[in-house]
């Protein structure tokens, strides 16, 4: 018989029900146990607790997965899985029970108008590990072109969820028994897309466990804020600095600020910085008020529950509910004086590795007292040896034997209450009494995916989901809210997502993969996000600056996504002292203002997000913004070498005069100097003992003298690939350095490669310790060449990681990370790329480790379809030059500071669709070979599409910005150009002086001081007020009884 639950229907039955015909229905008529069915769709769970049907009402389709079948709930126990054999259903009850587990379980099974309900009532049976109460594996695949979608919403704190809310392709929660089987509860959700937004805006509003927010979750695609870019302070920002940060904000096209905690205020209480606020929260307050006023938003930006060392709950009395996660017995009294700490438990398991991502803490609360330690006795008498006494601020105490010594919890060098205490809640509490106070708009926590540190990863999903919770039931106004990871209960909260860390290197490939990603944020009905950014001049070898193109690129994928950004590193402070900034600032202005402004069609959009595609903002004729196709063809010339300096460029356009880009690398020191570090000789094979390869791949390193050139044996390393195809062709052999290398002074490797010419690659990677870098710190060489070559190995791969499929990074391990060379822990050899059902052999020279050598080179020169041009100019490792065209090419310095407008020698060479061969050659430093970044530049068509003005947000034009432009002289060409403007634009000029009149001028000026003529030299003699010689102890002057004045 059919009963109302909801506004649903449940329909139950022991042994027919109708669902279909012929054998199917013989089939279902048997087995079927309960089926349930609202306006949208229907679930059959079978007498045997299978999952039979999931069923779309309106087409009829059945999207539940039948090969194999599955039981539609399980428990662990012991270790062990049991599925559900047999189910019941009566007066909206769901009975299951799980093979021979001994376990029953009753789940209350409610059928609303668009969505179901599933509530455990009981479970019985001893030893429950975990409880599966739901789980339907789907045929769909949670995609956006499907045409029936589904999502499994956790209801409250005990329920776990994997994934976030949105499309998916399996409806699965389950409970625990440290959070409590009774009362878990998952609502699962399967109706047309084009409803499923509003059906899970009516789940969470009719949930009473769940937090609300009216921009966030299912609302939050509604809210233009959340669309919102934003700048980081991280520190000084006092009620007098607000207009220049104002003022910042405008000429980055930003508005909004978060204040990154730390320095601004203390992690864990949020205790303003009295030195930048002096009244505390109120002073806070005011600064906010002021932004306020200026249209600009302010966000909170907390280590979540991770709490400072300096809080009055560590110091100077710690707090009993401070997280532990190992508890000691101390095995003798212990004084005050005392620097070591025996206990009568074992320490196998304690370590003294710590670093920010390193979930490990050196610190010891034994009663009122936090004790550090330096080393651990692993062996009987176990303890902690060289302790601090009274660390951080805490009082050093005799402790009597028989005291407890707990280890506490840390990450990111913070502490963590424990997660069932009540200082969990209070932490939660001075985070909302902050963000309630002092005004703030959006919160962003940070470090919650450190919520493992709480009580193990297993628990994660809890706590970062209860501190979440304990926020928002104490928040006065609604707030954007962002975090560093994505727990499936933050999303009834979430207002965006996608804020990754900036890349170190390749910044356009990561910005595909950046945009790839946030794909995901459609199923999820969040807006998305590009950040966090910052604008890069020259680091060295590990990192690459960021140039306007690639600030286009990225603010391009912003507009064709309307994704926001966030933008780190750049103050009212740095902002005119690091001349690359303005420039950069301007072009995100821009960008960002025509992008809040809607002022470009869906159809450009469109062609924008595209991967791979550059696109150049411009400004046409009659002050439309408009955009151009442009390709950045970069190659890295290696030496003057005859193979790396010339090469092919292919011009996807037309016919146009050459453009382009040179950046001067640094180089290494010569490969047979002495002082450099050997790495590996393979005099011995074995001394990389390390061996790994994938399944069909065939690896072997052996010494041979069959290919010598250097030494008395090359490392010969060898391999076959039985597969039919290249990709994931990889082999690996490595060792382990014990203790670590310091190369500090060694940066570079060298190492000479005899290659076959079959195309594989040979990958060399240095990488530090995990606790202090995830760097792969891979430097790939194609081994397309026969005999020997050699090779100066020093920028980190990352732009052609994709091309080939390797069993590590990707992620920042490849983009982000820089190697620690103070501590170099492993030496890689890989090979990879071997030819399908084919075999390589490669020879290599003793692999060292060569110093960085700065280098300068001069006149470099570029040729282009037998036609040179020239640029009368020294550059220095870090500088950079840009050619456009005759009268527009100038040499920057690391920093971007405009050293020379360059006048080339000789007419730009025209570069010709298809195909072009170009090289380069520079007038180089004896002994050090001239390494550069070549970067051909071509343009192709405009890309035009405004809206309507009804569309566009005129407000968000009224500024429009050119570029700064540096002007060093009044000669009549530097100091005279063009701008195209709207016809009714108003101008406004900023003029930032950085020096005024000829070199000298101040010097020779009459109002100058003479601070020493040198008309005598009595001054330097030895005397009363001049004794430095006593302070000589080396050199020419050393034991010089006076000076020579």
């Amino acid at each position: 018989m059919p009963l109302k639950r909801g506004t649903g229907l449940v329909v139950f039955c022991v042994a027919a029900i109708l669902l279909g015909n012929g054998a199917a229905l013989a089939q279902i008529q048997t087995e079927a146990a309960m089926s349930i069915e609202n306006e949208y769709a229907r679930y059959v769970i079978g007498a045997d607790g299978a999952n039979l049907r999931f069923v779309d009402r309106r087409t009829g389709q059945d999207y539940c997965a039948q090969t194999p079948r599955s039981p539609f709930a399980r428990v662990r126990k012991e270790g062990k899985e049991f599925g559900a054999s047999a189910a019941t259903f009566a007066d909206g009850l769901l009975t299951a029970k799980f093979r021979d587990s001994g376990v029953t379980a009753t789940i209350k099974v409610t059928a609303e108008r668009h969505y179901f309900v599933f509530e455990v009532v009981s479970v019985s049976g001893d030893g429950v590990e975990e409880l599966v109460f739901v789980d339907i594996p789907l045929t769909l695949k949670g995609q956006l072109d499907e045409p029936f979608a589904a999502s499994a919403l956790a209801l409250n704190l005990k329920t776990s969820v994997a994934g976030i809310p949105g499309r998916s392709s399996r409806l699965r929660a389950a409970c625990y028994p440290r959070f409590g089987f009774t009362g878990a509860k998952v609502a699962l959700v399967a109706c047309p897309p084009s409803e499923m937004r509003k059906v899970m805006q009516d789940v969470v509003t009719a949930a009473p466990d769940l937090p609300k927010s009216p921009i966030g979750g299912p609302w939050a695609l509604d809210s233009a804020n959340n669309y919102g870019s934003y700048l980081f302070n991280s520190g000084g920002f006092s009620e007098d600095k607000v207009d220049d940060w104002i003022r910042l904000c405008q000429r980055l096209g930003v508005t909004q600020i978060d204040f990154h905690g730390g320095t601004s205020f203390r992690f864990g209480d949020c205790e303003p910085n009295p030195k930048v606020y002096p009244a505390g929260k109120a002073s806070f307050k005011a600064v906010i008020d002021k932004l306020h006023a200026a249209g600009i938003l302010a966000g909170l930006h907390t280590y979540s529950q991770f709490m400072a060392k300096s809080c009055p709950w560590v110091t100077p009395v710690p707090d009993p509910r401070l997280g532990k996660d190992a508890t000691f017995t101390l095995a003798e009294p212990l004084t005050p004086e005392a620097v070591a700490v025996q206990v009568e438990e074992s320490t196998e398991k304690m370590s003294t590795i710590t670093g920010f991502f390193v979930r490990n803490s050196v610190t010891l609360q034994v009663d009122d007292e936090l004790i550090t330690y330096a080393d651990v006795s692993k062996e009987p008498p176990y303890g902690f040896k060289s302790c601090k006494r009274g660390a951080y601020g805490t009082k050093a105490a005799a402790h009597a034997k028989g005291a407890k010594a707990h280890h506490l919890r840390e990450c990111f060098g913070l502490f963590v209450p424990d997660g069932d205490s009540t200082l969990y809640e209070e932490v939660a509490a001075k985070t909302a009494e902050m963000f309630n106070e002092c005004g703030f708009d959006f919160i962003y926590l940070d470090a919650l995916d450190g919520s493992d540190a709480v009580a193990g990863r297993e628990n994660a999903w809890h706590y970062s989901s209860k501190f979440v919770f304990e926020i928002w039931k104490r928040l006065k106004r609604p707030a954007i809210a962002e975090a560093s990871t994505f727990p499936h209960h933050f999303w009834y909260v979430r207002a965006r997502t996608g804020a990754w860390d900036h890349p170190t290197r390749s910044h356009k490939k990561f910005i595909d993969i950046h945009v790839k990603a946030n794909e995901a944020c459609q199923r999820m009905f969040l807006p998305a996000h590009l950040g966090w950014w910052a604008f890069k001049t020259w680091s060295g070898p590990q990192g690459e600056p960021t140039f306007a193109d690639d600030i286009e690129y990225l603010c391009a994928k912003c507009i064709g996504t309307n994704s926001g950004l966030s933008i780190m590193g750049i103050t009212p402070d740095n902002f005119w002292q690091v001349p690359a900034l303005p420039r950069l600032a301007a072009v995100m202005a821009r960008y960002e203002n025509l992008r809040n402004a809607n002022y470009f069609t869906d159809a450009v959009k469109e062609r924008l997000r595209a991967p791979d595609e550059d696109y150049a903002l411009t400004q046409s004729a009659d002050g439309e913004w408009q955009f151009r196709q442009a390709r950045y063809d970069k190659h890295k010339v290696v030496g003057l070498d005859g193979w790396s300096d010339a090469w092919k460029v292919t011009n996807k356009f037309g016919r146009q005069p050459l453009q382009l880009r040179i950046e001067a690398l640094m180089s290494a020191g010569p490969y047979d100097a002495p002082g450099n570090v050997t790495l590996a000789d393979f005099s011995d094979a074995k001394a990389l003992p390390e061996r790994a390869s994938q399944p069909g791949i065939t690896a072997r390193l052996e010494a041979s003298a069959a290919q010598v050139k250097v030494g008395p044996v090359s490392g010969c390393y060898t391999a076959s690939n039985a597969m039919t195809t290249a990709q994931r062709s990889w082999s690996r052999v490595g060792k382990k350095f014990s203790p670590p290398l310091n190369l500090s002074s060694h940066q570079a490797l060298g190492v000479w490669v005899h290659g076959d010419g079959k195309g594989e690659v040979l990958n060399l990677q240095a990488q530090s310790p995990s606790h202090l870098s995830r760097a792969d710190g891979a430097h790939y060489i194609l081994v397309d060449f026969t005999g020997w070559r050699y090779f100066e190995l020093l920028e980190q791969e990352g732009e052609r990681h994709a091309d080939y499929s390797w069993p590590y990074g990707g992620g920042y391990a490849t983009y982000r990370e820089s190697v620690r060379h103070a501590s170099i822990e492993t030496l890689n050899l890989y090979l990879n790329n071997i030819p399908p059902k084919g075999n390589v052999t490669c020879y290599l020279s003793p692999v060292r480790a060569l110093p960085t050598v700065k280098a300068k080179w001069r006149n470099p020169a570029v040729t282009v379809g037998g036609k040179t041009i020239v640029f009368p100019v020294e550059m220095e490792s870090g500088c950079y030059l840009e050619f456009r065209s005759a009268a527009d090419c100038r040499l920057y310095g690391p920093k971007g500071e405009l050293l020379a407008d360059v006048k080339p020698q000789g007419d730009a060479p025209t570069v010709e669709p298809g195909e072009n061969s170009v090289k380069f050659t520079c007038e180089s430093q004896p002994g050090v070979n001239p390494r550069a970044y070549v970067s051909v530049i071509t343009e192709g068509e405009v890309l035009r599409g405004r809206n309507p003005d009804e569309k566009i947000k005129w407000e968000f034009l009224r500024r429009e910005s050119d570029d700064p432009r540096t002007v060093q002289a009044l000669d009549g060409a530097q100091n005279v150009w063009e701008t195209v403007c709207r016809a009714d634009a108003k101008l406004e000029l900023e003029i930032a002086v950085e020096s005024v009149g000829e070199p000298g001028w101040a010097y020779d000026s009459p109002t100058a001081i003479p601070l020493e003529t040198f008309d005598s030299l009595d001054a330097f003699a030895d005397g009363p007020p001049n004794e430095y010689l006593k302070y000589v102890v080396s050199g020419a002057l050393k034991g010089v009884a006076t000076s020579p004045g």
